[in-house]
């Protein structure tokens, strides 16, 4: 089965066991995307797109942009599941 990626949101954190992309192994969506903004010196790749062409098997080449955005794919939820026993349900936790 083909594994479905969804898009996350500037608030929404990652992490990772470590990078050298980034110094912490924890971090919001917005500073990984600030961070590769800086890196690769074209702010538009991450509002706007680069104008470019695209070439797909059986298809003609189609004008438009390309744009860079990170995606998440969930495992499935009973290794999920496995993994946060122990811990309260989200929806349980007072927000102060």
């Amino acid at each position: 089965m083909a594994q479905q990626f969804e898009a996350l949101g500037n608030e929404d954190v990652l992490s990772t066991s470590g990078s050298n992309l980034m110094f912490q192994c924890t971090f919001k969506v917005s500073e990984l995307m600030d961070l590769l903004q800086t890196k690769l010196e074209e702010e538009s790749l991450f509002t706007e797109g680069l104008e470019c062409e695209v070439l797909s098997p059986g298809k003609y080449w189609r004008r438009g942009k390309v744009q860079l955005r990170l995606e998440f794919c969930p495992e499935d939820s009973n290794s999920v599941q496995n993994h946060l026993s122990g811990f309260p349900e989200p929806s349980t936790i007072k927000k102060e």
